[in-house]
């Protein structure tokens, strides 16, 4: 089973995908954590994302593992290099939509996303076009979304538990122009399906999306077992 979850930054996404999974006994496989799994080795490596001839080489020669930890979180390797601390990093979250747009690179990571599919019976995705291009075809699709005010505070507090101090109105601006890049690039932007149930978690908490998340999935499967009996 595959439940794809969509949705701008910091909407909240990440935070519910991980619970459902813990709660589902699924697999959560961050999807914009694969770009900026590559967006981390571009930096460390001082690769050029606007010249071919030295990204392209290089994307063929890189490998992104995912590892499940015991405690349910996944840890994301470049190359055998746990890289997975660094993949919030604001200097990351600033670079990754000029490398994300790149289609080299979006043949990459589906590649990846694919093969750690393939590994899994219960699989929980979030990313910015799960439910329209990595998984298409997910048994469950969800769209989630927040006010920009809420957003930016969630990913400011985010920043600050990993040490970052960066102003409230420079994460704003930012958010601003993330959700500009996601929507308007050519390839794979960042859209809500129609066949994608939508969820304001503005004023949800994390729990009460996820409770919600779970009542929805639950009954259409207990629809579906229903309408197969009385056949």
């Amino acid at each position: 089973m595959i439940i794809a979850i969509d949705g701008p930054t910091a909407s909240g996404k990440g935070t519910v995908a991980k619970m459902l999974a813990t709660k589902l006994g699924f697999l959560c496989l961050d999807t914009g954590a694969c770009y900026r799994a590559i967006t981390v080795f571009f930096l460390k490596n001082g690769i050029d994302h606007t010249n071919p001839e030295s990204y392209i080489p290089a994307l063929e020669e890189l490998e992104v593992f995912a590892r499940c930890n015991p405690d349910g979180s996944v840890s994301l390797f470049i190359n055998d290099e746990d890289i997975t601390e660094r993949l919030r990093d604001n200097e990351v979250s600033v670079c990754v939509p000029h490398i994300a747009h790149l289609p080299e690179v979006r043949v990459k990571v589906r590649k990846i996303q694919h093969k750690i599919a393939e590994l899994n019976n219960g699989l929980v995705c979030e990313g910015r076009d799960t439910t329209s291009v990595v998984f298409p075809n997910a048994d469950f699709k969800f769209y989630l979304d927040a006010k920009l005010n809420v957003r930016a505070y969630r990913r400011y507090m985010q920043l600050r538990s990993s040490g970052e101090n960066i102003p409230l109105s420079q994460i704003k601006r930012e958010i601003i122009a993330r959700d500009e890049a996601d929507m308007t690039r050519a390839e794979s932007p960042l859209i809500r399906v129609k066949d994608a149930i939508y969820i304001n978690c503005s004023r949800q908490s994390p729990h009460k999306t996820v409770e919600r998340l779970f009542k929805i999935i639950t009954k259409r499967i207990k629809n579906q077992i229903s309408s197969g009996f009385s056949r």
